[in-house]
């Protein structure tokens, strides 16, 4: 079973006041930590779509496993950029049987996280797989070949947590305990930086 893997990094990131997605990481930056962990969890087609500060970001691809896309209306919002990204995967060759959408600020999603999802969804029946954040569901989310449509149908800041509401019957949900933990302002960056440290030692 094929999935391609869908990480999005277009914001802005104008309450952090710096480029996000290159914020340093481990060894590798925000953005290069979501890269890596797609491929541990075994999924080798990566595309990470870019918006803001396109060319800058783009070039410390170069040595990262993925393909890119650029959203030219990010600042449209997430949904703009989900849409650009499922449509770059679909006129590939290889149509992929799901799409796994993640973000590139989630640094704490491990490849063993990953791979449960897709464990799930490939002994599922092509439905949706997502994350339980406990109030609400969402990515790091799987959604199956009948909701491609509808993921290129989003526009907006509407992000895909809008598609596993309506479709709450053909989802199943994995506790993320605290995984899912983005970050948006540098204290959290700080914050969330600590506790990575503290879980090396």
């Amino acid at each position: 079973m094929k999935i391609a893997t869908l990480i999005l990094a277009a914001g802005s990131s104008s309450r952090m006041g710096r480029t996000k997605q290159l914020l340093p990481w481990g060894n590798s930056t925000l953005l290069g930590n979501a890269v890596s962990t797609a491929h541990e969890s075994g999924l080798e087609e990566v595309l990470v779509v870019l918006g803001a500060k396109a060319n800058t970001i783009k070039a410390t691809l170069d040595s990262m496993p993925c393909q890119f896309t650029v959203n030219s209306d990010w600042e449209e919002g997430l949904g703009s950029s989900i849409r650009t990204g499922v449509s770059h995967i679909l006129s590939s060759a290889s149509f992929p049987d799901g799409i796994l959408i993640m973000l590139a600020d989630q640094p704490f999603v491990n490849a063993d996280y990953l791979k449960k999802l897709i464990y799930h969804f490939e002994n599922g029946d092509g439905g949706i797989i997502c994350s339980n954040y406990g109030k609400k569901l969402g990515v790091p989310a799987i959604f199956g070949r009948k909701y491609f449509t509808k993921l290129q149908g989003l526009g907006g800041d509407e992000g895909a947590g809008g598609i596993i509401k309506t479709h709450r019957g053909d989802s199943y949900s994995l506790d993320a305990g605290n995984i899912v933990m983005d970050l948006d302002t540098h204290e959290d960056y700080i914050s969330l930086k600590s506790l990575n440290t503290q879980s090396d030692l």
